[in-house]
Order: structure tokens, then sequence, then C-alpha cells
């Protein structure tokens, strides 16, 4: 499982979420669960360490998404007189659908005449309960509630984070340890995506760092691609004859900078661990580092036409190429066949490819703007015309995508939100675009 996203904890409080998407099961059996240790530089208000959540997890079963929270120090709110107090609970602000940085959903764990409960409440209407939770509980340090998925539109997939607001009975103080006594963690999604040109300058927007490029850097060839560490705050440049540029917290570990290409290399993709990385050439030869493992190539097949770019699966066990003319080439066991174009005659050539966040599905998408979907990717409506389409990049949820093009355009679909692109012209045409 990927984290379809990453949090950020927006005010110095307390505290920590954490993240977890969670795949509908068969059967009603389990499915991934992932939880983030405690933020750093967060600062517990004196007296209320009872408010510093340490781990927060989720379970997704049949007719069921039971959430999980734990705190550093147990408080039982059936016997804690400050949980009688009406600003004391804890929430789990489920997102489903709508784009960041909403929320759809709260899960809210209080303490009402005298006994432990949890509603359901609408981002929109805060004040009216859709529905109550299922289960809810505490014992030791854990607090436990669970909803039915039908309360909340029966969604295939849920992200959630996790926020305490605890109030000592003194009315609530806004700013957290600044002399207050409410701890409360202010979340959102974190967001954005860099473009880099073809001299390795970098353009960031929504919440994308700048993190270092090569734009004033004189390079042996030009570059071809990106991607971003997935794993963190980091991105990866190549050039054409493979040459491998890293920044933030992304590693270096290896290029074919120095090695004899029969064909150049087209494009990139990271490892989900993000401790390493795929280079691919336009004939389809694979060239794996760190932790990346090698699962086959076309290197020896006569291609029709050549790779343009390459995706790995969000699984971890396969990777998918496509060549210019939506002939797709599927390695590994994670890398299951949904379709492909080869046998349609486009009016572009397909320049990139996506994959969805559960690894069955993938998009395509051509120079000219227009987009492919197979298996459980999508389905949008493409923005035709302007300049050359030069990338593709999937929202974390896996039910959007944003499209880079050569003059710095950015198009938004499906979930995700518009951040804006260049308004002028880069001296260096755009080559890529990466998520965070």
């Amino acid at each position: 499982m990927t984290l379809p996203l990453r949090w950020r904890v927006a005010s110095a409080v307390t505290s920590l979420l954490a993240v977890a998407a969670l795949a509908a099961p068969a059967g009603g059996a389990n499915v991934s669960t992932v939880s983030l240790p405690d933020a750093t530089g967060d600062v517990v208000p004196a007296g209320v360490t009872q408010a510093d959540l340490t781990m927060s997890t989720a379970t997704f079963k049949t007719g069921e998404i039971a959430f999980t929270a734990v705190t550093a120090n147990p408080v039982d709110p059936r016997t804690d007189p400050n949980w009688a107090n009406p600003g004391t609970k804890l929430s789990w602000f489920i997102r489903t659908t709508s784009p960041a940085p909403a929320y759809d959903y709260e899960l809210r764990y209080q303490m009402q005449n005298g006994a432990l409960a949890a509603n359901v409440f609408s981002a929109s209407d805060p004040t009216n309960a859709l529905c109550p939770a299922s289960k809810v509980d505490y014992s030791g340090k854990t607090y436990r509630a669970s909803l039915d998925p039908a309360c909340i539109g029966s969604p295939r997939d849920v992200t959630f984070g996790t926020g305490i607001a605890y109030d000592t009975g003194n009315g609530l103080a806004t700013d957290g340890p600044d002399g207050g006594n409410y701890s409360q963690d202010l979340i959102r999604p974190t967001l954005g995506y860099w473009l880099v040109g073809r001299d390795g300058g970098i353009f960031s927007f929504g919440d994308a760092p700048f993190l270092g490029s090569t734009g004033n850097i004189h390079l042996n060839q030009p570059i071809v691609g990106m991607a971003s560490n997935p794993a963190g705050n980091g991105y990866w440049f190549v050039a054409s004859d493979g040459g491998v540029f890293a920044f933030g917290d992304a590693g270096f570990f290896g290029s074919t900078g120095n090695i004899h290409l029969n064909k150049p290399i087209v494009g990139m993709a990271p490892t989900q661990t993000g401790q390493g990385y795929y280079l691919v050439a336009s004939d389809g030869g694979i060239f794996a580092f760190g932790d990346a493992k090698f699962r086959g190539s076309t290197g020896a097949i006569h291609l029709n036409k050549p790779i343009v770019g390459m995706a790995t699966t969000p699984n971890g066990r396969g990777y998918w190429l496509v060549a210019s003319d939506g002939g797709v080439f599927s390695f590994g066991n994670g890398a299951s066949f949904f379709g492909s174009t080869g046998g349609i005659k486009l009016a572009q050539p397909i320049v990139g490819i996506a994959p969805t966040n559960r690894n069955k599905g993938y998009w395509f998408v051509a120079a000219d703007g227009g987009i492919f979907s197979f298996g459980d990717a999508l389905a949008f409506t493409p923005k035709l015309g302007g300049a050359p389409v030069t990338g593709v990049t999937a929202a974390p949820d896996g039910k959007g995508l944003w499209v880079s093009r050569a003059d710095g355009t950015v198009n938004a679909y499906g979930s995700a939100p518009d951040m804006g692109g260049l308004t002028q012209a880069p001296a260096q045409p755009i080559m890529g675009i990466a998520a965070m």
C-alpha cells in the first residue's frame, strides 16, 4: 500500500496524525493500515499531556470501518472530568472524494450525558449528525470507534487524519501551547507538484517545495523527465544520457551517465520505498538502481514504436512501459495488462503513463492532450489543443490527473485540484511533472 496523501500539522500544537488509504476488501478481510510517529517539534501544553496523540489507525471490513487512536498517557474519558467539558473531543477527519484541502466527514468521539458517544458529521454540516458510530469504547490508552460505510456513501477508498481537542474548562485557547489550555491538530492534505524544464529548471506549485535545480549548470544532455520520492520531500531528474540529479531527501543510487547506451533514456520511475529508481530507454531497455528490481525489458524486442514512458505498480512488484502508439508492456507479478491503444489510429502520439493507486488501472496521455483510461482508471474529458503535452502524474488518491505541457500549462482532472502553471513560457520547454 502506498500513501495517497501526506499530512502536516498546520499550527504549532500537540500530537499528531496518522494517515491511511484503505481499499474495499474482498470477503471482509482487513487491508492495509498505516500509522505515523509523533510529529517532530510538537509542544504539549502544560497539564494537557493526555492530548498527545501518538498513533492512529483504521481497518476496512465488510460493513465496518474501525478507527483507533492512541495517546501517550492513559486518560479514561469516562472518569476524567475534562472530558465532561463540551470542547474535549477526538476526531477522525475522513476524505472519500473531495479535493484537498477539504475533508468530507468527521467521526467525532466525545462524552455525552455521562456516556461515550461517537457520531458522524458531514463537513458541510458539523452540527447535525448523519449517523451514530456502530461501536465506541476506550481501554488503556486507546480510543476506538467504528462506522457503517453506508453512512458515508459506501466509499471504495478512504483517507483520514486524526486530531484531538482538549478543554480544561477555562475556555478554549486558539493558540495551543502559548499559554492556552486547548490542544488541537488542524490538518489538511499536503498536495503539490513540480515541473521540470529541459535545462533542469524547477517550478513548484501548491505545497511542493523548491529543493534545487540544474538550471544554472551546464548539462551534457538535456533533461527528459523527473520523478518524486514517494517516501518524502525530494525529486530526481534524468537526462537523455541517463545522468541522474537528486534533490531534497531523494538519494542518488546510480546512473548511466558513463555508460554507452544503445538508445537514449526517455524517463524514470521510483520504487515505492524511495530507495531506488528505474531508468527506461526508448528501446525499452531498463536500468535498475538502489532497491529497484529488474523484472524484464523490451531491449531485445523489435518495437513498432519507441518507448516513451514507464510507471511502477503501486504494490511495488512490477512496472509498465508504454510506446508512442500506446502499446503496453507489462513486467513483474504486480503489473497486469488492462488494455492499450496499440491497434488504434491516434491523432497524436502517446507521451506518458500514470497508474491508479489500486494496482488495477492506468491512464495514457497523448501529445494533443487526449486521455485514455484503462482498468479502474476514471474517464475524463480531455482538454485538447494548446502546447504539446509532455508529462502526466496521478493525484495521490488515484482519482485525478495533472497533465503538463511544454509551455508550463498544467491541466487538472478529477480529484486533482488546479494549483496553477506558468503564466509565461519558460526559457526551455517543460519536459515533465511529478506530484508530491
